[in-house]
């Protein structure tokens, strides 16, 4: 599920110069349960997917959250990872990724995107 999602915006983001390649990246997936099945279980599959994107990329500031609406549309919910560059994200994106069977037991992503954000500094 994770590497037909991300290759599709790997050959974008790896034609692009890594000027950047510093500045800290998110991937964030919109996906829906099977009827029957839990976040506990999607959870226990991606603990295990953070651990080898963490080997794989070589660092441990790779992060993956659950997220889920509290207001508003509460259908589903979304994988945000996010990397501490692009360099850490291509790595990921570029491997054969070992979970897409078991992430696709679970749920149904209907897309993603790779974003970057920039703080907004406070006002003096």
């Amino acid at each position: 599920m994770k590497k037909i999602a991300t290759t599709l915006i790997a050959a974008m983001l790896l034609s692009v110069s890594f000027v950047a390649a510093a500045e800290p990246l998110s991937a964030v997936f919109y996906c829906t349960l099977h009827d029957g099945k839990t976040k506990e279980e999607i959870m226990a599959v991606n603990a295990k997917w953070l651990k080898w994107a963490r080997e794989t990329a070589g660092t441990d500031e790779i992060t993956s959250s659950y997220v889920q609406t509290v207001v508003g549309d509460l259908g589903g919910f979304m994988w945000v990872d996010t990397y501490p560059s692009a360099t850490a994200w291509a790595k990921i994106a570029d491997a054969e990724q070992p979970f897409d069977e078991e992430f696709d037991a679970l749920s149904t992503c209907s897309g993603n995107r790779l974003i970057r954000a920039t703080p907004t500094e406070a006002a003096k």
